[in-house]
This record gives structure tokens, C-alpha cells and sequence, in this order.
């Protein structure tokens, strides 16, 4: 194969699913395959400009590949040609840089009020992706949003924010860099401890702390908000306890990473 790898220019959602209509369109060409939470589990993540991926296969859709990539680890992963250019050779994935902490907080609180979409990491949603699955009626908003990925999941925002430079996926932060040590602390010893763009990490979510006083997270039902920081370490204590090593479901640690 000449080509072996796919340069994305349009931001793309990657599936677990090879067959793309049937989640974005299903049998009526209407629906989004959804579970019953409303997620469409299909969706890891949304591609941002400039990554590569390996090409593995080409499937039996048009423009369907599967592919590999080098940050985000699954045997399952596919994308719509459309939205890539391709390459003879790999170039570097993840950006070289990173941008200032003060400028990743200004992204972060740019994300307030918008809506918690699984698997999402591009706010401004993919447009694109009416044009190639257009629904075969209209639909109302809460749908057209979902349909194109507009909002952000709880490791999508950081995600986004750093432009890609943060793992993706909240079990790859649950170890992520370097650890604050909270175990046996009180929360008000906790709250001091932390550093703006520390992470809060326990299975399936991720808080981010923004200053001193306030946390950000894009949170299931609620969409990104902002909460008091002794508030929401009081609210995950109800059911977790903190730990300087994460080792079951019922921990959650805070890691530090810039």
C-alpha cells in the first residue's frame, strides 16, 4: 500500500464501528444509535486537525478505514476518509507543545454552559457530518447537537483545551504524570494542596481545578459547569475516598501534570 496512513484536515469522529450509518442515520436514516442513557457509545473521540493514524484496513464501506493510532489504544478504531488527506509516512501525532496554563484556563472557562456529549472533544461540533449522514428529516436541536458532536465529555475538555496533549481517555488519567499525595487528609487539607489544572480522577470522570476556589468539569445531566472547590471535594467524598494511588473504583486521586 502506497499510502499507509490518513492526515486528518477536518476534524472526524473515530468509531468503534466500521459501519458509520448505522449510527449516524440508522435503518430510517433518522435516528442516532444511542444506549439508554442517550450516549452514543460508538464514538472514543473526535479526531482533531493534523493527527495521523496508520491505515490497518480498508473496510467493506466507502471511505471507511480501519485504523491505529499511537495515543489512544483500542483494537477498534475507524474513520471516514472524507475528512483526511493521504500519507506515504507518519509525521508526529501529538503536538511538540503545549500551550501556557493561563491560556489552557481561558479555553476551559471559554466551555461553560455548553453540553456534556460522550465521546466529544470538539465543541463547535462537525458539520460535516450532515453533509455526509444527513438525516433524511429535520431534527430538533438537542438531537442536531448530538448528531454533530457539539459539546464536550469530561476528558474532552482538557483534551480540547490542550490541544491534544492530555490523554484521552479517563482511565489513561488515572495515572497520568505525577501525583498529589491526599490520602488521610482532611478536605480542607486537600483543598490546599491543589494547583490550578490539577486533575481530580476516579473511574469514569475527571474535575479539573481551576484556582483556588473553583473546579470545571463537563458533567453528565448538567453539561460544563463551575462549582466550589471545598463543595464538590465534599460531594465526591460521599462515595470515594482519596488516595495517592488509584487501585479501585472507590478511590479518586489528583494528579498533577503541568
Amino acid at each position: 500500500m502506497k499510502n499507509r496512513y490518513l492526515k486528518v484536515i477536518k476534524e472526524t469522529p473515530i468509531l468503534n464501528t466500521d459501519n458509520f450509518r448505522s449510527i449516524f442515520g440508522g435503518i430510517d436514516q433518522n435516528s442516532l444509535k444511542t444506549d439508554e442513557k442517550g450516549h452514543i457509545r460508538a464514538i472514543e473521540f473526535v479526531a482533531l486537525k493534523d493527527m495521523v493514524f496508520k491505515i490497518e484496513e480498508k473496510t467493506i464501506f466507502p471511505y471507511i478505514y480501519k485504523i491505529s493510532s499511537t495515543f489512544y489504544k483500542s483494537e477498534n478504531l475507524y474513520i471516514d476518509s472524507r475528512f483526511t488527506i493521504p500519507l506515504s509516512s507518519s509525521v508526529n501525532i501529538n503536538p511538540n507543545y503545549i500551550l501556557t496554563p493561563n491560556k489552557i484556563i481561558k479555553r476551559l472557562i471559554s466551555h461553560l454552559g455548553e453540553k456534556y456529549i460522550w465521546g466529544a472533544n470538539y465543541s463547535k461540533g462537525i458539520k460535516n457530518l450532515l453533509k455526509f449522514y444527513p438525516p433524511s428529516n429535520k431534527i430538533n436541536k438537542d438531537v442536531l447537537d448530538k448528531w454533530i458532536l457539539k459539546g464536550v465529555d469530561c476528558s474532552g475538555i482538557l483534551f480540547e483545551a490542550t490541544n491534544g496533549f492530555t490523554p484521552r481517555d479517563t482511565k489513561d488519567l488515572l495515572n497520568y504524570k505525577n501525583p498529589v499525595l491526599i490520602e488521610n487528609l482532611s478536605i480542607y487539607e486537600i483543598s490546599k494542596k491543589v494547583k490550578p489544572l490539577d486533575i481530580i480522577v476516579f473511574k469514569g470522570h475527571i474535575v479539573i481545578i481551576l484556582n483556588e476556589n473553583y473546579t470545571i468539569e463537563s458533567r453528565e445531566n448538567f453539561g460544563v459547569i463551575k462549582t466550589p472547590l471545598i463543595e464538590r471535594i465534599e460531594e465526591i467524598h460521599q462515595t470515594k475516598k482519596p488516595k495517592n494511588i488509584y487501585q479501585s473504583s472507590q478511590d479518586y486521586v489528583i494528579r498533577r501534570w503541568i
